[in-house]
């Protein structure tokens, strides 16, 4: 009788991601894995996803000092680039099936 198909190993992090970028990727992959969302074919997926989220978290450090200094010329910009931002993450968010409303239409389920 035929053995089923092992399925394959949580895939890795790009080589590109280091530090903090690493140490988020070794948290989120393998519960998108479990949850079937992650293969190789979501890998720059899910690298996206924890770039824009670490830029996003430097853009508020920025945005915070400009509002503390009173600078409203540089809220705008950083409000701006926050916005683009917050976009790019939820887009990619909701791809992986970070939203409540996709995992259900896709009959995704968390990890418990």
């Amino acid at each position: 009788m035929a053995r089923p198909a092992e399925r394959p190993a949580c895939p890795e992090a790009p080589a590109w991601l280091a530090g903090s970028l690493l140490a988020r990727w070794t948290e989120l992959a393998p519960v998108f894995w479990r949850m079937g969302t992650l293969s190789e074919l979501e890998v720059p997926t899910l690298a996206r996803y924890i770039l824009a989220e670490n830029n996003y978290l430097k853009v508020s450090d920025q945005l915070q000092t400009a509002l503390n200094k009173g600078d409203s010329e540089e809220v705008g910009k950083w409000l701006t680039a926050q916005d683009k931002l917050i976009k790019q993450i939820l887009t990619l968010g909701e791809a992986l099936g970070l939203t409540a409303e996709k995992r259900k239409a896709m009959g995704w389920t968390l990890p418990g």
